[in-house]
């Protein structure tokens, strides 16, 4: 279990509220709906801090929530507006498929060495000013300030196994960095 600090920046969250949904009836009689069939095949949302994006299949997608409950939460509350509209759904049981947290290490990183001493890494500061590093299926962003993002986990123990993971490999691609010979001066 770590003891580095994480914040819940995003919370991605989908299910399922029926067989279908009537998206031109939901359109037409809930307010804030955005359904542009010949841009996107989904109708969208704004509602309650988060964004929904609804699909004729019954299928939904909630974002932005900061915690699962704080999802279960909106989409309830989705459902009682969808009702006032004439919609009959149920309330669905939901299924994390991304949580995006951040990081603060507390400490400065030098990249460019870090990134030489870390395998699948990749740090080009022209193109971005953070160097990416693989793990898994995730590609977590560390900034020289000690900040990191890691998108793509979807339980408290991935999150707090992926940060300690990451801090384990920059600590000891640190220890590494600091055997490296140095340039002697002249």
């Amino acid at each position: 279990m770590t003891d580095i600090e994480y914040k819940v920046q995003n919370i991605v969250v989908t299910g399922r509220f029926g067989d279908s949904l009537n998206l031109i009836h939901i359109n037409e009689n809930v307010d804030g709906s955005v359904y542009e069939p010949g841009k996107f095949p989904a109708l969208r949302i704004k509602k309650f801090s988060v964004g929904f994006l609804l699909y004729s299949s019954g299928n939904f997608v909630c974002s932005g929530a900061k915690s699962v409950n704080d999802a279960q939460t909106k989409v309830n509350q989705l459902v009682e507006v969808l009702e006032e509209g004439g919609v009959t759904v149920k309330i669905p049981q939901i299924a994390v498929r991304n949580i995006v947290v951040s990081v603060d290490l507390k400490r400065s990183l030098r990249l460019h060495e870090l990134a030489y001493a870390i395998p699948d890494s990749e740090y080009d500061p022209e193109a971005f000013p953070g160097m990416k590093l693989k793990k898994g299926s995730t590609r977590i962003l560390i900034f020289r300030t000690g900040k990191v993002i890691i998108p793509g986990l979807r339980t408290v123990e991935e999150i707090e196994k992926t940060i300690d993971w990451l801090d384990n490999t920059l600590n000891d691609a640190e220890k590494e960095i600091d055997t490296f010979k140095k340039p002697t001066k002249f």
